[in-house]
């Protein structure tokens, strides 16, 4: 499976569950915690990060669905080129929404300070990484 592949399971999965956030608490109390990062990183095809086993019998347990493990388990089809450029282009709009909300804040008292724009910084790194991965999708998918 191609990590594309992953990264579409761990964001459907995360989000069967709350979203990444839910995630990250239910995570904390069971024997497979995982860092903010580290669970951010499983939703984006340009890591190399996927989710841990353990947490994703931990998370599909909570949601009481087989997301992940049925692709694993090969009792479902990985999900196709097109699917993940659909959900990673959605991924794309939630990322760029947290940074309109996060600049209109800034922006509210007509200065957006240093340590405003680190906390923005982030966001729009990973906004890049996003259209690069979506386009790649849309391309992998027009190959085929």
């Amino acid at each position: 499976m191609q990590l594309r592949q992953h990264a579409y399971l761990a964001r459907e999965l995360q989000d069967a569950c709350g979203g990444p956030d839910a995630c990250l608490n239910i995570l904390e109390v069971s024997p497979f915690p995982i860092g903010r990062t580290h669970l951010y990183d499983t939703r984006d095809p340009s890591t190399p990060r996927t989710m841990p086993i353990g947490a994703v019998e931990v998370l599909e347990g909570v949601c009481q669905k087989k997301i992940y493990t049925s692709v694993l388990c090969a009792r479902q089809a990985a999900p196709s080129d097109a699917q993940c450029a659909v959900s990673e282009a959605c991924e794309l709009t939630e990322t760029v929404a947290t940074v309109q909300r996060l600049v209109r804040e800034a922006a509210k008292d007509d200065d957006i300070s240093e340590n405003e724009k680190r906390d923005i910084e982030p966001h729009i790194i990973a906004i890049e990484r996003l259209c690069l991965g979506l386009r790649a999708a849309m391309e992998a998918g027009a190959a085929t």
